[in-house]
């Protein structure tokens, strides 16, 4: 039996409020403002993360693809693994369209390294998208999801929610060496609720613990845990519970920098990692007022912090109680 092959990223591309490009991510400055897209007069809450001098969607999905595929040096017709809320109107030539709500991009992730490990392809692109749109917005501040004091703050006590940003990325995976390595990955399901995290934060649990013995690596080889957390009450709670069972990593969610990409969460924040690791320089956890008790982890607070080892983790989750995990190391 032949080993299993390193999965390579080779190319990247990635824009949200923060920026367009990897290095406009690690910026500091979370980038909500007034929603002026669309008209929010008949809701709750009016802010967001959106970039500006952008395209449609798709338009900023193909450049993306063409970025990616330009720095790694591969054909357009590689196989590609799309995270949209809907299928798109144009054919990018994807063989699968993930919409599994906030694990859609990671899951891709993850499907794209096991057919690369596995020998079943050399190369893969996954890609993902989500503008801030009306209708995704208004289903968020009528669940009052939404914060109304304009700011996503994880794990801070005292929260009162997300808020949506912009963002869309693209990756190149190859068998091999590159930019960064995707060491392991793995995925879990906790059927507590429909939308509701369990407690104790036992599917996260399970997919931290899986992730660190896929990688043959121990907890404190992780240097960096890029949180799932979207500064809601219930969530952020569940998943300092499932990380303190295991490891105490420094620990931000870029989220209370860029806010939720929804389906492109799990690529946008794995590709932010990936920057974080090469450069060094881990990102704050933007927004904390006060300090929770039932989320008592080693936040990164104040500014960067510098990396101490070359390994990180990218955690997500969505409503149905999915949970992935990404190990990555950078170089």
């Amino acid at each position: 039996m032949s080993e299993p092959r390193p999965v390579a990223v080779t190319g990247l591309s990635i824009l949200t409020a923060l920026g367009r490009g990897p290095e406009a991510q690690l910026a500091g400055t979370p980038a909500f403002s007034e929603v002026t897209r669309f008209d929010t007069s008949n809701r709750r809450v009016h802010y967001a993360a959106t970039a500006t001098e952008i395209g449609t969607l798709e338009e900023e999905l193909d450049l993306a693809i063409a970025t990616a595929c330009g720095q790694a040096g591969v054909d357009r017709r590689t196989p590609l693994l799309l995270a949209l809320h809907t299928a798109p109107t144009r054919d990018f030539g994807q063989r699968r369209v993930y919409t599994s709500a906030c694990v859609s991009a990671s899951t891709a992730l993850a499907d794209a390294a096991t057919l690369i490990r596995a020998g079943r392809a050399d190369r893969v692109v996954v890609a993902a998208a989500y503008l801030v749109e009306p209708h995704q917005y208004a289903l968020f501040d009528a669940g009052r999801a939404l914060a109304t004091d304009h700011a996503v703050r994880p794990f801070s006590l005292h929260r009162q929610g997300t808020l949506l940003g912009d963002g869309v990325a693209a990756v190149v995976l190859e068998a091999g060496e590159g930019l960064a390595q995707l060491v392991s990955w793995s995925r879990a399901g906790d059927a507590y609720h429909p939308v509701q995290p369990a407690p104790d934060g036992r599917g996260l649990t399970t997919v931290i613990q899986s992730a660190l013995r896929k990688a043959n690596l121990h907890p404190e080889d992780i240097g960096y845990l890029n949180a799932n957390a979207t500064g809601t009450i219930f969530s952020d709670a569940s998943e300092a519970a499932a990380i303190t069972k295991v490891f105490n990593p420094p620990v931000s969610s870029t989220k209370g920098l860029h806010g939720h990409a929804l389906e492109a969460s799990g690529l946008v924040e794995f590709l932010i990692t990936i920057q974080a690791l090469r450069e060094g320089k881990l990102p704050v956890n933007a927004g904390l007022l006060e300090a929770d008790p039932a989320c008592n982890l080693d936040l990164i607070l104040g500014g960067p912090r510098t990396a101490s080892t070359a390994y990180g983790m990218s955690l997500n989750s969505a409503f149905g109680g999915a949970n992935t995990a990404l190990v990555v190391r950078a170089g």
